[in-house]
């Protein structure tokens, strides 16, 4: 998993804390939810119909509905794969997120890329015998120092390139960083990971 510190300008600031307050607004809505179970309740709502929930939510504020989808999705999904993995990571249950101190988002990549097998050989589909196409986070290199990732909302955002090759990864996270203003933390995950999403009230890394 590798690690990058990102430049943004301030308006793409401002609109990557946006996306991190509502990637904290809609985990911590699936915490609530989740927390009101009890032995002969109905079960609380999983992934799918969290996105339904989620669609409805977006219609109804305005402020929600301002930010990305594909963000708000994805913070679901950390918290989908957190709630399973609570009794295999050491985490336990997924828990709150708090302003100022858990701040973070994820992105999936939208380029698409071909699938490789373990021995480096095309994946293909076994029902059709097509290549199987991933996704790739878009990322280009400016020069030997630095490269820029596409972020929603905010177009391309510089980062330090600390690796002579640039990152392959599905997804990243991002969270501004506690010592430095204006400066992000981005991690990329890379392909073919199965790490665990962490079940903790902190940014995910996992993919």
């Amino acid at each position: 998993m590798s690690r990058f510190r990102m430049y943004p300008t301030p308006q793409q600031e401002q609109q990557m804390l946006l996306h991190c307050a509502h990637a904290r607004y809609v985990w911590n809505l699936a915490v609530e939810q989740h927390s009101h179970w009890h032995p002969g309740r109905k079960a609380a709502p999983g992934f799918a119909g969290q996105c339904r929930q989620l669609t409805e939510a977006r219609r109804e504020s305005e402020w929600l509905g301002s930010g990305n989808a594909d963000v708000q999705q994805q913070a679901l999904k950390d918290f989908a794969k957190a709630k399973s993995a609570r009794f295999t990571s050491g985490f336990g249950e997924p828990t709150w997120r708090k302003k100022y101190r858990h701040e973070g988002f994820r992105v999936i990549g939208t380029d698409r890329v071909p699938e490789l097998t373990e021995d480096g050989s095309a994946k293909l589909n076994t029902k059709t015998g097509k290549q199987v196409m991933g996704r790739s986070v878009v990322v280009h290199k400016l020069n030997r120092r630095w490269a820029q990732v596409k972020v929603p909302g905010c177009g391309w955002v510089r980062f330090r390139l600390t690796r002579p090759e640039l990152p392959k990864a599905k997804t990243f996270s991002a969270s501004p960083t506690a010592t430095a203003s204006g400066t992000w933390r981005s991690r990329s995950s890379p392909y073919r990971s199965r790490r665990p999403v962490r079940a903790r009230s902190s940014v995910s890394t996992g993919a």
